[in-house]
């Protein structure tokens, strides 16, 4: 792996949408048609996992779901027109493997690898998954019926999707040594609001609000641990559609470089999806 100043290492849980995301770039990269293009000198010798995404998404279909013990890396070494280079580590790994770092508050030696060499972080978050904490305000009074089928047997014990990242964070962190008794300036952090068009939001939301008002814990934390300059949050929405294992006849006639979209800090949607780079590497 390079020790390039700028390496994104991509972290996301289960059904996050990191791997349409992957492919959409990918595509777009290849492409050469936007801002961003694939390194012609660097081109990766494994393009699986990009590929598999890109076929899939070609016949109009989702991209299948990664295994729990895969782990292929690659690593797509980017350029802009300037010729500045910018890396993505991009590991296929299934997303319980973040969940096994949060519930064990330990990483094995593949992940430390890619934490150690990482200049700046790309965190998933699907809010539409989120689930609604309940507490004295919006749970209201139970009935006594109710009471008794709560009390029938002892609730499993799990923290909430917020404390859920702030955790996740707070390991990442801890591996890569940094200090936090000030403001983190390296890695970069983007925290990547996924499937927004499944939030139906009003127009030009601003995705930094809708995380401080959906997930208000982890908006504080990162904004309390991280300078303003080196934090950022994006709306994304890869295929802006739910794709099935049915074709998609839409998808197959117009092609999947003409779906998906970045909503940007401003709340403007762009469809080049590369111009979200330079803010992946707080230079935007």
């Amino acid at each position: 792996m390079d020790n390039s100043k700028d390496n994104i290492l991509i972290i996301g849980g289960p059904n996050a949408g990191k791997t349409h995301f992957g492919g959409q770039l990918y595509g777009r990269l290849s492409s050469k048609q936007f801002e961003y293009k694939i390194s012609p000198n660097n081109l990766p010798t494994d393009l699986t996992i990009f590929e598999e995404v890109l076929d899939r998404l070609a016949e109009g279909r989702r991209a299948g779901h990664t295994e729990t013990s895969a782990n292929r890396s690659i690593e797509l070494k980017t350029e802009d027109k300037n010729c500045n280079s910018i890396i993505f580590s991009f590991p296929d790994y299934a997303g319980e493997q973040v969940n096994m770092i949060v519930d064990n508050r330990r990483v094995n030696s593949l992940w430390k690898d890619y934490i150690d060499k990482s200049s700046a972080w790309l965190l998933f978050i699907r809010l539409e998954e989120v689930e609604k904490t309940e507490d004295i305000i919006n749970r209201g009074i139970p009935s006594p019926q109710e009471i008794q089928k709560r009390n029938e047997k002892t609730p499993p014990v799990k923290i909430s999707d917020a404390s859920y990242f702030v955790e996740l964070l707070q390991t990442l962190i801890y591996i890569k040594g940094i200090d936090t008794f000030h403001k983190i300036n390296k890695p970069n952090l983007t925290i990547m609001l996924s499937c927004w068009d499944l939030l139906k939001l009003k127009k030009n939301s601003i995705p930094a609000e809708i995380l401080k008002e959906r997930l208000p814990l982890l908006y504080d934390f990162v904004n309390n641990n991280w300078n303003d300059k080196d934090l950022s949050v994006l709306g994304l929405s890869s295929t802006e559609k739910s794709l099935s294992d049915d074709p998609d006849d839409d998808f197959i006639d117009r092609t999947p470089i003409d779906f998906g979209y970045i909503v940007n800090t401003k709340g403007i949607k762009e469809k080049d999806l590369t111009l979200s780079i330079e803010t992946f590497i707080g230079k935007k």
